[in-house]
């Protein structure tokens, strides 16, 4: 069962929901922002491991790649995952894909989610390993 925290960021208050429920359903801990500046806020609040940032790339302000390295500096350990509707996009392409990044295009159903963040987190191979 999984205990991980992982915090969703997404400005599409729909996207950020329905995530959300999905990896609480999955039984993971889940902190959600609704902005950069809401996770970056969450992130000096929670002193505890954040294991996995589950960003949106394109978002007002500040973009989930600059995110991601503004929130390296308050949790290092913290492993991130982008998603965006727009694979195709400049943002994607140069950011994140030619970066060997992890990616999920939206839409995507929850299975498609689920094992994405076990293929990020090293789960899979870990339970191969192991059996």
């Amino acid at each position: 069962m999984p205990s991980d925290i992982i915090l969703v960021v997404d400005d599409e208050p729909i996207v950020l929901k329905i995530v959300a429920a999905i990896l609480t359903n999955a039984g993971f801990q889940v902190l959600a922002a609704a902005s950069p500046a809401d996770a970056l806020e969450t992130a000096r609040r929670h002193p505890e491991g954040i294991r996995l940032l589950l960003s949106d790339v394109v978002m007002p302000g500040l973009g989930g790649p600059d995110l991601a390295e503004a929130f390296e500096d308050l949790h290092p350990e913290t492993e991130w995952l982008f998603m965006a509707g727009l694979p195709d996009s400049p943002e994607v392409e140069e950011r994140i894909l030619h970066r060997g990044l992890a990616f999920l295009p939206k839409p995507f159903g929850a299975r498609t989610l689920l094992a994405k963040i076990d293929e990020v987190l090293g789960r899979r191979a870990a339970s191969v390993a192991a059996g």
